[in-house]
């Protein structure tokens, strides 16, 4: 089980199809991961959402989401050689 205490980041970013390609090497490899999608424009402190209260006008929609994979500590060398490779 990978919790935040264990885990290693092996991936941080807005690339929709490397994070797949990342996520597919670690299936083949049978490598536990944990995923976290943030949607940059989907929240908003006070109230509503950033593109209900002002619109999309003039936002990069290729930054809208933020993509995460993490794998436990134990497995982080082996995944960022299979990443690499």
């Amino acid at each position: 089980m990978i919790t935040a205490l264990n885990r290693e980041n092996v991936y941080i970013g807005f690339d929709l199809q490397e994070f797949n390609r990342i996520r597919e090497i670690l299936e083949a490899n049978q490598i536990d991961y944990a995923q976290k999608v943030n949607n940059h424009a989907g929240s908003w402190a006070l109230e509503g959402t950033i593109r209900g209260r002002a619109g999309s006008f003039g936002q990069n929609i290729d930054f809208q989401y933020e993509y995460e994979i993490y794998v436990h500590k134990k497995d982080y060398q082996k995944t960022k050689y299979l990443i690499r490779k």
